[in-house]
Parts: C-alpha cells; sequence; structure tokens
C-alpha cells in the first residue's frame, strides 16, 4: 500500500451544500491505496468501519458493514438492496402528544439552492402544526454567520434551525441561545450535540454510512476491480467523512480494487473537469471518478465524453438536480440522494420531540438509496420514502 501527500495551504471558503468552513489545501492532494491483489482476498485486521458507523449502517441498511474482503455472490444481492427505492421511514415511534401551535423556528438559510428547498420543505411542515417560521440569511463570511445568529437571538424564538458550518464560528451565539433556553438543531452538520440544548440531524455516521455504502456500489460495478478518483474538498467537513470513510472501506472491503484520494480546492466546485482529465491521462486504467457532493463533480462526464473516456462512471454523494439529468443523459452513473423536502419534515419531527422533552435518538438517521436509474430527473421525491409526508403526519397524529 503506498500512500502520498501533498499539503499547501488554503484560506477559509464560502460555504457549499453540506460542508463546513475550515482550513483545507490549495494544491491537489493525494492518497492512492492498492488494495492487495491476487486470487485469495486478503485477511481482515479487524472490523473495517468503528462500532458507531456499523451501528447506524446497520439501522440505515438492515446490513452490517462488511468485515472482510467481498466476493461477487455476497455483494451482489447487498447492493441491489441498496439500489431499492426505501419504503419506510427509519422512525416508527409517534410523538408523544400533538404538537401545540403557536411555535416560533427561526430558519438560518444558506446561500445555496439546495437550503432554500430545505426551508421550503420545513416552513410546509411547520405550517401544518400552527407553527410561524421566520427565515434569516446565514450569508457567506464568518462575519455573516455570527450576525445571523445574533438576529436569531433577537428574535427570541423558540427553536434555531441551522445548517452546515462550524460552531467556532458563532459558538458565543451558541452560548447565548442556550441560556436563553432556546434549542438549537444543526442539520449536516459535524457539531457534537449538547444535552437538551443542541441537537444534530444527518449527523457523521450518517455521511460515514453513505461511504460504506457507495463503497460497495461501486466495487461491485467493477467487478472487485474497480479503479476509483475520489474528488474531495476538504474544509467540507461532512463531505470529507464521506470521501475518507469511502475511501478507507472500498480498499479494506474490495481485495483487487484500487483507490486514489485527490483533494480539490474550493474554487474548483463547478470547474473541476480539468484536474479529473489530467488525474485519467496520468491514471489512463481509472474505471470510477467519485465526488463528495454533486457540484463538484459538474462538468466531469461531459468533459471525459469529449476526451474519449465515457466509459468512467462518475457516482456523487449529495447530488442536485443537474446531477439527476446528467444521469438521465448518460454523462453520469449514479448517486446517494439526501432527500431534501424528506430532511426538512424531518427536522421539523425532531423540534416536536424537543418540545415534548421525548427520545430523540431516533431522528439523527434517514434512509438512503443508491440511484443508479432515473425517469424522472425533476421529482423531488428522488432518493426518498415516496409517502414520506403520510407516514409522518400519521406519527404526529394528524391523520384520523
Amino acid at each position: 500500500m503506498k500512500r502520498v501527500r501533498l499539503k499547501g495551504a488554503m484560506l477559509a471558503g464560502a460555504i457549499a451544500a453540506f460542508g463546513l468552513v475550515g482550513c483545507g489545501s490549495d494544491d491537489e492532494s493525494s492518497t492512492t491505496t492498492a488494495a492487495s491483489g491476487g486470487d485469495t482476498p486478503a485477511a481482515s485486521s479487524g472490523p473495517f468501519v468503528s462500532a458507531e458507523i456499523a451501528t447506524a449502517f446497520e439501522e440505515i441498511t438492515g446490513q452490517k458493514p462488511l468485515d472482510k474482503p467481498a466476493t461477487a455472490e455476497e455483494l451482489g444481492p447487498r447492493v441491489e438492496a441498496y439500489k431499492a427505492v426505501p419504503k419506510d421511514l427509519l422512525l416508527t415511534e409517534p410523538v408523544t402528544k400533538k404538537a401545540e401551535a403557536g411555535k416560533h423556528i427561526a430558519l438560518l438559510v444558506c446561500g445555496v439552492p439546495v437550503c432554500a428547498e430545505f426551508n421550503n420543505a420545513a416552513k410546509e411542515a411547520a405550517d401544518l402544526l400552527g407553527w410561524k417560521t421566520t427565515r434569516v440569511d446565514l450569508g457567506t463570511s464568518p462575519e455573516d454567520f455570527a450576525n445571523a445568529y445574533n438576529r436569531a437571538i433577537e428574535l427570541k424564538p423558540d427553536l434555531v434551525v441551522g445548517s452546515g458550518l462550524s460552531r467556532e464560528l458563532f459558538d458565543k451565539q451558541l452560548n447565548t441561545l442556550a441560556e436563553m433556553n432556546i434549542p438549537v438543531i444543526q442539520w449536516s452538520s459535524g457539531i457534537k450535540p449538547v444535552e437538551d440544548k443542541l441537537f444534530v440531524a444527518v449527523d457523521d455516521p450518517f455521511y460515514q454510512s453513505a461511504g460504506v455504502m457507495a463503497a460497495e456500489v461501486v466495487a461491485a460495478d467493477g467487478d472487485l476491480k474497480s479503479d476509483v478518483a475520489v474528488f474531495n474538498v476538504p474544509q467540507y467537513t461532512m463531505s470529507t467523512l464521506f470521501a475518507k470513510t469511502f475511501e478507507s472501506y472500498i480498499d479494506k472491503a474490495c481485495a483487487d480494487c484500487k483507490v486514489s484520494y485527490q483533494e480539490a480546492a474550493a474554487t474548483d466546485i463547478g470547474k473541476l473537469a480539468q484536474k479529473v482529465t489530467a488525474h485519467i491521462q496520468r491514471n489512463p486504467d481509472t474505471t470510477h471518478v467519485v465526488c463528495s457532493f454533486g457540484d463538484l463533480c459538474q462538468g466531469v462526464g461531459q468533459a471525459l465524453k469529449t476526451a474519449g473516456r465515457d466509459d468512467i462512471k462518475i457516482y456523487t454523494q449529495d447530488p442536485g438536480a443537474t446531477n439527476f439529468q446528467n444521469i438521465v443523459n448518460g454523462t453520469e452513473w449514479g448517486a446517494t440522494p439526501l432527500a431534501i423536502g424528506q430532511t426538512g419534515w424531518q427536522i421539523i419531527d425532531l423540534a416536536q420531540r424537543i418540545f415534548n422533552e421525548g427520545d430523540v435518538a431516533g431522528t439523527r438517521l434517514a434512509p438512503m438509496q443508491a440511484v443508479v436509474e432515473i425517469s424522472d430527473p425533476k421529482s423531488p421525491l428522488i432518493g426518498a420514502v415516496p409517502d414520506y409526508k403520510e407516514q409522518y403526519k400519521a406519527l404526529w397524529k394528524l391523520e384520523g
């Protein structure tokens, strides 16, 4: 196994979908892992993932992570299960009592389209409960982020919802909200929960579980001989959890696969094609390109097709509408969507359980699907439980 790292300085960039602002590298940096070869799978030196990830993965998929290199016979039915449309929410316990009308929720909205979609869904769900929602623009700079939380404090809501930022950017404001007994929900964020004060949904183990699932899907597609380049912007912590888990897991689970981890800069988002094609020229045996979030891979499929390499399959985590269209067009192959509308409802479910002082453990995770076939790229239900609204209404005792 060979690992090489090249590091340089990077300025903190603006927030991207599901990412956190932090420090990384402006220069391309890579880790290349060649899984052990030979006819006999390499022996495992221990569990492939931590107990926390293994528990989350089983809760989400109903299957245990592998603990020894896979065979095609073993992997095939697992991957088919991942591709199936999820039928049920993971949460089955109704709220302890119906929501009290008149609650006020402050929704802190980041500047990317997916955040607007999320907040539209959260408002829709809150409206059903008779709750008021106020949107606060998060902005794009550390000063903006702090000011947005200051605005939320001024509103004195019953609960604040934020997303995808590092705690140090608004630590003072979180402490103030805690002193005011105003709970805060962070979604798709690496922030650590604080009992009765700070709650997290779509958390670290969710993204790590997505890395496990995607690794098995890509390994199976390449007949357990996949040669994969994983591209990631390291300042976006949640995406990095996915990318690093994918790299580590496929290395252990697929004896004859190869994986190369490639760092990109925030400025590469939507402009990654040149770096990918350069990597492919240096590594012509590449079979798959994986992007840790959909926007990063925009334009890559068309560039590879122009370069005569439309045989390389592109897989993304957290894809957007354009990625879905690319799958339909054939310039991308697959994705693990975060069902944004469903996530908006999931956060309002969590809010009710917080107000009821109930059990919130089951609200961290959500079903996930590996999508490789799409009939309608504009459907809001891609990757979602098709009737999630009806299921949530039943959990909230709004039916009948």
